[in-house]
């Protein structure tokens, strides 16, 4: 299946359209934020308008319910620009997760994960993954083995419960320790679906940020390894990078500090062709290119606040997106500023035929 919003006959309509605002139902702020941020992602709107979902819809789990209300929410969207109410979406997201069900305010962030993990349910399936190419292990080199562990472990997670959501969404992340004693190396992979960056008073730019979160961090006195070569408790070096970048990133920004005080610093983030090869340890991901899409705003503290978000439509305009408010941004560069609280990266020249075939 090849669809392209800027040829297809049924998708070319939307170029003009997507720019629907969304009520507030009290406090809800920060759930219309996260399915703006997810309906500004042109490959997954273009996925459920053209109903390919209904291919992959998991009839026996419950969550296929959520699959439903979100679809119908992005048809609604797209189909004119006048504001949509979204309480039946509201409802059933409350269902699988009753955190949601009240009008108290809450996390935009977690209101994002939780939409992608309900859409992973309600579309996943059996698939076989494909393994890496044989190597003779004579000769194998270094990489070669680190990345047969990575392919292992993403296959032992996800080989019975795949889906197109996990394909777009989940990178992997390679924590490695090692013992100070003995030298002996450790590693693990995990899955993730957002990263969550460090803010102090020396980083400046996201790149800041992501040098901070990949330094090592000492392992010592009551936080000592237990060394497996050693057979006693050692002290020990830790270091995460992501071995698997997803092709639709999503970075979030950690802007509140142990006693939950929002830190309101500016962090300057680039918009188009970004590289994030200080992030990424695998090769090929090392050359990918992203550009952002939707920018989830946070104004006012920890306990009061309003959320807002910035997307990309098809066009290449920019709009604001404030509950029912939608307004045209003049320029990019307005969507960087120091209310950023996470940001949603599409990988350049990613095609809807390779994501969306099994």
């Amino acid at each position: 299946m090849v669809l392209d919003l800027q040829r297809d006959r049924n998708l070319t309509s939307l170029m003009e359209m997507g720019q629907a605002g969304l009520y507030n139902l009290g406090n809800t702020c920060y759930m219309n934020t996260a399915i703006q941020c997810l309906k500004s992602i042109n490959l997954l709107s273009a996925y459920f308008l053209s109903e390919q979902y209904m291919k992959d819809i998991n009839e026996e789990k419950d969550e296929n319910q959520f699959v439903d209300a979100f679809s119908y929410m992005l048809l609604l969207m797209w189909q004119d620009n006048k504001p949509v109410y979204p309480e039946n979406f509201k409802e059933i997201l409350g269902k699988f997760y009753p955190t949601f069900k009240n009008n108290r305010q809450h996390d935009a962030v977690e209101a994002y994960i939780k939409m992608i993990d309900l859409l992973h349910e309600g579309l996943c399936y059996q698939a076989a993954i494909h393994w890496v190419e044989h190597i003779p292990e004579s000769q194998m080199t270094l990489y070669d083995k680190i990345n047969i562990s990575s392919v292992q472990s993403w296959r032992s997670r996800f080989e019975n419960n795949y889906s197109i959501i996990q394909r777009l969404f989940t990178g992997q992340f390679w924590s490695r320790i090692k013992c100070e004693e003995c030298g002996n190396l450790s590693s693990n992979f995990d899955p993730f679906s957002i990263i969550n960056l460090p803010i102090n008073p020396n980083t400046n730019t996201i790149f800041d940020c992501i040098n901070y979160y990949i330094l090592s961090d000492d392992l010592c006195d009551g936080n000592q390894i237990t060394c497996d070569r050693c057979k006693k408790k050692c002290d020990g070096k830790k270091k995460s990078t992501v071995w698997r970048l997803p092709p639709v990133l999503t970075i979030s920004f950690n802007r509140y500090d142990d006693r939950q005080n929002k830190i309101e610093k500016f962090i300057d983030f680039p918009i188009n062709m970004v590289n994030f090869a200080d992030l990424a340890e695998r090769k090929n991901e090392k050359k990918m290119v992203y550009d952002l899409v939707a920018v989830a705003n946070h104004d006012g503290c920890s306990r009061f606040g309003h959320y807002y978000s910035y997307g990309k439509n098809p066009d290449g305009k920019w709009k604001k997106y404030d509950d029912t408010r939608v307004t045209d941004l003049e320029n990019e560069s307005q969507v960087v500023t120091a209310s950023a609280y996470f940001l949603v990266y599409v990988r350049r020249g990613l095609t809807i035929d390779v994501i969306f075939s099994k």
